[in-house]
């Protein structure tokens, strides 16, 4: 499914840049436009059509996350799925964070290190709360206009 709304996405990005971009090259071999110019309108263009993808992206993640609280709605075993996930994670993240200090400080002991169990925790929960459409704003597919067009 991530490939096909990748697929879907890129596809929309190099098509409404190729169509724009040709007419300004054409544009620029006609001697209508200077090299700066087209530069400049070249970079408006990729700006503009990353912004466009950034606005279907976003509709696509908002549908999706919608789709699937439709069916948490309805669904006893989401629910409950949901539920287990959720409290057994807080439980986790207060054991570690209430847990282990008390368990250290009254009794004077050394207690084993959590290792990764409690990162997993975070991102459990987080996906739990609504989260894998952030992480997936803000992960690799994520497109920085400002570093596109230069502006620091």
């Amino acid at each position: 499914m991530f490939s096909l709304i990748l697929k879907t996405l890129g596809g929309t990005f190099i098509d409404g840049f190729l169509d724009k971009a040709s007419d300004l090259f054409k544009a620029y071999l006609n001697k209508e436009i200077t090299k700066e110019q087209l530069r400049t309108q070249l970079l408006q263009t990729l700006v503009t059509s990353a912004a466009e993808v950034e606005k279907a992206h976003a509709a696509s993640l908002a549908s999706t996350f919608a789709s699937f609280m439709d069916a948490a709605k309805t669904s006893r075993l989401m629910q409950g799925v949901w539920a287990a996930a959720a409290i057994s994670q807080l439980v986790v993240l207060l054991w570690h964070q209430a847990g282990i200090p008390a368990v250290t400080f009254f009794f004077d002991v050394k207690y084993p290190s959590s290792g990764t169990t409690v990162e997993w925790a975070y991102a459990l929960l987080m996906f739990c709360l609504g989260g894998g459409a952030i992480a997936l704003r803000v992960g690799p597919g994520k497109v920085d206009l400002k570093s596109i067009a230069g502006v620091k």
